[in-house]
């Protein structure tokens, strides 16, 4: 669940729930796009999602110790 994010992935998934592209998370973030990309596929491996049409319902159902 998000409790195994790191909070670099935590901070990617929560912005593109959000509804932001990789291009504004990047620029958010201070980080290039492939960065980017990397944590997401790290965050939909570890959520079981397969994209990020169901990243942002993944979000919300899994309760995260740091919220």
């Amino acid at each position: 669940g998000v409790s195994a994010l790191t909070a670099s992935e935590r901070r990617v998934a929560e912005l593109a729930a959000g509804g932001h592209s990789n291009r504004e998370i990047a620029q958010a973030l201070f980080v290039t796009r492939k960065t980017v990309e990397t944590h997401l596929g790290h965050v939909y491996r570890k959520l079981g999602v397969t994209g990020r049409g169901k990243l942002a319902r993944a979000m919300a159902e899994t309760p995260s110790r740091h919220r």
